[in-house]
């Protein structure tokens, strides 16, 4: 057994002459399939059963056997060309709980060899030389169309021989996979992929707004999918354009377009890309993985792989392995598991639970109850109990005794819970300590706590001084800080606590206390001593200001208001003073205005010039004013309308 490439010219040799289809079950077939050589025939006259091959003495007789389970039996056994049993037998089939019988599923061999091939979507041929090989059905037929030994060589010659050009398209999820093969070397490829798939849910988004019946979802990833799938459309449909004339030329077609959204893209619209109707498609008859390129090279390998085998039996041997060893098995399981309602319940006998007796026991006891049974006689009788000796529960031993019982013991406590207890009572002890503002006692216990190891003094000071005290590690800086104790406070940092330290909220000695007396003692004493810790790490504000220098600012910003108050004022002053002036002017006359305008020329000669619109009264200083009878305007508008209200008598 080897494995060959179709365009190879050892299959060529193969091919050369003859070739037809073989069965591998083409044996049992014959056997079970011929049917006996003698024909049952009946009189005319009678009522009878060609099924069954029984004959009845009147009609009413032949209804209640049309309607019996063997009947149907038969029928089935004819339909498959199968002869016909007898009713004797039929009643040992059914008498041995073989239910599955009346179906005619005892006799049906569903897992043959040559249906699990052509499930496989194989073919078996067979050349002049004996040699069998197999070689996938879609290279030579359709999946609908019927084998003919008479065109099976001229087909396969055709793909394999006169034409090496096959195309493969595989469309699915959003990914497009195409090529055109030119024997085993590909001449052109493309793949590409669009975002069409719904995460998490599956479909493409076309199909989900067809089944929701009311209005489309208008989300983002809707939108996108929807615009992708229009994109992976046009993409499709330019390639297998460009692609055309080299699709003409393939023998093959062979496409894997799985949902009927990618068929459409196919074969959907009034001038679909490819025709449903060529001799030349071929769908994949085997299932495949996401469309690549790799994927779409594995499909061509694998359809143009054939395998060659020295006999029949060969291939037979080979395709038996295959076939799964647990069939029979299963099919026995699942008989067995029929339960037929008509019969009643076996009932088994089983042994009485019993005690663990010896043998010549156990058979004494059985002896003996055998004899008991049949002698005993069973009878009721009424008795009086009295009353009258009863009394109280009467205890024998003394006070004395009884103190000498000895009492259950409490269980020990571990090591590890009375360590852990004396643990809690001396943090205990610390909180109520830093909340009481007594250094002494503090001073006490870290001198105590120093005494206990001579050597590291540095290291147990750390250790002591910086210990957490309750569940949400706070430290006692921390807890002084809350308390706002800052005698305690002053007293921890001059014994190196470290204000870095955070607790379980991530915050630090100055941020886990909101009182300002705090935070400007703990800021004082970073200006005192900026060396001592890393403060920008404390998160404690060095440059922040004192309250003098904030009372001297405000100082500074309250006088700069002021001032500014002060220019707003005469700014002011200065536009009301220039409003009255214009409204003054303007409620004058022509004549008024003219002479105005000369006397202040005259008095600003060598001053500031304000000159005046002869009609809005707008400072025009430093301006070409537009002149009309020796008057001034700021523009055309003005002066326009100063004719339309004075025009002009011409003589």
């Amino acid at each position: 057994m080897e494995n060959i490439n179709i365009f190879s010219e050892t299959f060529k040799q193969i091919i050369s002459e003859e070739v037809k289809s073989v069965q591998l079950d083409a044996r049992e077939k014959d056997e079970d399939s011929s049917p006996s050589a003698d024909e049952w025939s009946t009189s005319n006259d009678k009522k009878s059963c060609y099924y069954c091959r029984i004959e009845f003495p009147d009609s009413q007789l032949q209804r209640i056997h049309y309607k019996l389970d063997w009947h149907r039996y038969n029928l089935k056994q004819s339909l498959l060309s199968r002869l016909p049993i007898s009713e004797e037998e039929f009643s040992e089939k059914t008498g041995n709980d073989d239910l599955s019988s009346i179906s005619g599923s005892d006799s049906e061999k569903e897992d043959t060899l040559d249906t699990f091939a052509i499930a496989q979507g194989k073919m078996f041929l067979r050349n002049k030389d004996n040699k069998v090989f197999s070689l996938y059905k879609c290279l030579m037929f359709d999946k609908k169309e019927e084998v003919s030994d008479d065109s099976v060589l001229d087909r396969l010659k055709q793909c394999s021989i006169s034409n090496q050009q096959w195309t493969i398209l595989m469309l699915g999820g959003g990914h497009f996979a195409g090529a055109v093969f030119k024997g085993t070397e590909p001449i052109l490829h493309k793949t590409f992929h669009c975002y069409t798939v719904r995460a998490g849910q599956g479909g493409s988004q076309s199909s989900k707004d067809s089944k929701s019946g009311g209005p489309q979802p208008k989300s983002a990833g809707a939108s996108l999918r929807r615009y992708n799938e229009q994109a992976l459309v046009q993409h499709v449909k330019s390639i297998v354009e460009t692609w055309k004339t080299e699709i003409d030329r393939s023998s093959l077609i062979i496409y894997r377009a799985s949902g009927p959204y990618n068929r459409s893209v196919l074969f959907g619209g009034t001038t679909p890309l490819l025709d449903r109707s060529s001799s030349k498609l071929r769908t994949i008859p085997f299932s495949t993985r996401r469309a690549t390129f790799a994927e779409v090279k594995r499909v061509h390998q694998l359809l143009s792989s054939s395998t060659i085998y020295d006999c029949l039996e060969a291939a037979t041997a080979k395709f038996s392995k295959q076939l799964s060893p647990d069939t029979e098995s299963k099919r026995n399981k699942v008989r067995a598991s029929c339960i037929n309602r008509a019969k009643s319940r076996e009932i088994a006998e089983r042994p009485l639970p019993t005690e663990h007796l010896n043998d010549s026991d156990l058979e004494l006891e059985v002896d003996e109850n055998d004899d008991i049974n049949e002698n005993v006689v069973l009878s009721t009788s009424e008795l009086e109990i009295p009353l009258n000796d009863l009394r109280e529960f009467d205890d024998s031993l003394t006070p004395e005794q009884r103190k000498k019982i000895p009492k259950k013991k409490k269980p020990k406590k571990s090591k590890t819970k009375k360590l852990k207890e004396q643990e809690d009572a001396k943090k205990k002890e610390l909180i109520e300590i830093i909340t009481n503002g007594d250094i002494k006692k503090l001073t006490i216990l870290l001198d105590d706590h120093l005494k206990l190891t001579e050597e590291e003094t540095e290291k147990t000071s750390d250790e002591f001084i910086n210990k957490i005290v309750d569940d949400e590690s706070n430290t006692l800086l921390h807890v002084a800080a809350l308390k706002e104790q800052t005698n305690v406070i002053t007293f921890l940092l001059e014994n190196n606590a470290n204000p870095c330290l955070k607790n379980k909220n991530q915050q630090t000695v100055y941020t886990c206390t909101q009182s300002k007396e705090v935070r400007e003692f703990l800021r004082q004493f970073a200006r005192d001593n900026p060396d001592k810790f890393n403060y920008n790490k404390a998160q404690i504000p060095i440059n922040a200001l004192t309250n003098e220098e904030v009372a001297d600012k405000k100082k500074a910003v309250r006088k700069i208001k002021r001032e500014k108050e002060k220019e707003k004022k005469k700014e002011n002053e200065i536009k009301k003073k220039d409003e009255d002036e214009k409204q003054r002017f303007l409620k004058l006359s022509d004549r008024e205005k003219r002479a105005l305008a000369a006397e202040r020329r005259i008095i600003n000669q060598f001053g500031k010039v304000t000159t005046r619109c002869f009609l809005c009264a707008a400072d025009i200083a430093g301006k070409v004013p537009f002149e009309y009878m020796q008057n001034l305007f700021c523009s055309m508008e003005c002066l326009k309308a100063h004719r339309m209200q004075k025009p002009v008598l011409l003589s």
